[in-house]
């Protein structure tokens, strides 16, 4: 059996996306723009998804790199939607090579006072969108292989002792077993998918938090002390491995979560 060697091939050769499409869900601002960023300066041509069409374009034009970038409209509960992100990414290139499923809710709600139609949303956005934007890439990536990269969490690996809320906890415990799933199944194929689970990291939805008072501010800044490295993330120290996980250097890593935390789980 041949495998793929990459053994002489140089560093910078490995981390190049020069010539791929990728395509990042929820990509117009936070974690999902820094993602997209790094893989434009890798060389990638990138498709930005986001509910808000008109921001999603404008951060595609600000990205790094000769390619034509592309922003759109995508609503990941809509399959339709979804559907039409993948054809619009194929339209631009005529393949399709990375797809990043970063697109998710956070709410915050006790356990005993979330609404069935609560549990609902978090579940068709979280893990139900994500599953659809999987199966859309992997029927698109069989031509010429590629990788899923699901934006997990550290609370799929624990609950941060009740910090997380039930229905979103559950959602990135399920996206880390699809990600396995997806290994599996697609392994054959060639197609590879791997997980990125960040900690608490500083994107608009913490700035907004920041601004309901010094109580949550304080609270957040303790939580960042708390971590062995001392600090909340930020969008670009995720968006890093997320590019490792998709370039060659991650080519014989499927099925596994990435923690990007600080240190959070170690404690």
């Amino acid at each position: 059996m041949a495998y793929p060697d990459l053994t002489g091939r140089s560093l910078a050769d490995l981390i190049s996306l020069a010539g791929r499409t990728a395509v990042v869900t929820g990509g117009a601002t936070g974690i999902g723009k820094a993602i997209a960023t790094r893989l434009a300066e890798a060389g990638a041509t990138v498709v930005i998804g986001d509910l808000n069409a008109e921001m999603a374009s404008a951060t595609a034009s600000t990205l790094p790199g000769a390619a034509a970038h592309v922003g759109s409209s995508l609503d990941v509960n809509d399959h339709a939607s979804v559907t039409a992100l993948a054809d619009l990414a194929m339209s631009e290139t005529g393949r399709l090579d990375i797809w990043v499923n970063n697109a998710g809710i956070y709410p915050s709600r006790p356990v005993l006072e979330i609404t069935d139609a609560e549990w609902d949303r978090v579940m068709d956005l979280n893990l139900r969108g994500t599953f659809f934007g999987a199966r859309e890439a992997a029927l698109r990536m069989q031509a010429n292989k590629g990788v899923i990269v699901n934006i997990v969490s550290t609370a799929a690996f624990n609950s941060s002792n009740g910090a997380n809320p039930a229905h979103y906890v559950a959602s990135k415990h399920a996206v880390a077993g699809l990600t396995k799933s997806l290994a599996v199944e697609l392994g054959a194929k060639g197609i590879r998918a791997v997980g990125v689970a960040p900690t608490l990291t500083e994107t608009p939805g913490v700035e907004a938090k920041r601004a309901e008072g010094a109580a949550v501010n304080e609270a957040l800044v303790r939580y960042g002390q708390s971590l062995p490295l001392g600090r909340l993330g930020l969008p670009d120290d995720i968006a890093r491995v997320v590019l490792f996980a998709a370039s060659d250097f991650a080519g014989f890593v499927t099925g596994t979560v990435i923690p990007v935390d600080g240190g959070d789980l170690a404690r």
